[in-house]
């Protein structure tokens, strides 16, 4: 069931986030796990003598007044938002709040802010912005939602160990970064998880999509 996203950019959310997945840094501070064996896994389809649970989700979204696509989209909007807050403070990040159960992306990002958060790394909500926007949606199964994104990152990442002295927080990594994303969503208890994430390209110079 393949989706196109609309034309324009009123589909498009720009979010001021201030957390990265994929820096300019060494291997050990990159957030790109790209395990392409974890991430592309979807759930087997099962057979049911029931209705097909898709069908009756995008009956239940629109009823509500939005089409299933136009529901994904909303809870993908609020779940990266809390996944890049993760970084404002990775200590007190509950991975678990925003990703599936035993998911692929609910290990790696629990990996990731244990990581900045030993390292005393962290973003800041003033400083870059993350512009990012839905190409197309399509669904590999009842439970599962592929998203094709393109974001253009600006974030910062700052080295909070010397904050409280004069010094402050120091400027960690300022690349600014063009990537087109693949995102899986998994509905989890009726309700829409980040699966994985898988970075299809990315450039630290060429700005190949516009959100």
């Amino acid at each position: 069931m393949p989706y196109r996203a609309r034309s324009g950019m009123s589909i498009f959310t720009t979010a001021v986030l201030t957390a990265v997945l994929s820096t300019g840094c060494a291997a050990p501070t990159e957030l790109a796990f790209d395990d392409a064996a974890a991430i592309n896994r979807v759930a087997e389809a099962t057979t049911t003598t029931g209705p097909d649970p898709l069908t009756a989700e995008l009956d239940e979204a629109t009823a509500a007044g939005d089409t299933l696509p136009d529901a994904i989209e909303k809870s993908f909007a609020m779940l990266i938002t809390g996944w890049a807050n993760c970084f404002h403070r990775p200590g007190r990040c509950d991975a678990a709040l925003i990703t599936a159960p035993n998911s692929p992306e609910q290990a790696r990002l629990a990996a990731s802010v244990a990581y900045y958060a030993a390292e005393q790394m962290r973003t800041k909500p003033d400083e870059g912005r993350l512009e990012w926007g839905i190409e197309s949606i399509s669904f590999t199964s009842a439970d599962r939602a592929r998203l094709i994104t393109c974001e253009y990152d600006t974030r910062i990442f700052f080295d909070a160990s010397m904050a409280d002295t004069e010094l402050g927080d120091i400027i960690f990594d300022s690349t600014i970064w063009t990537r087109r994303v693949e995102w899986t969503l998994a509905n989890d208890n009726n309700s829409w998880q980040l699966w994985s994430r898988r970075i299809d390209r990315r450039s630290p110079a060429v700005r190949f999509c516009t959100p």
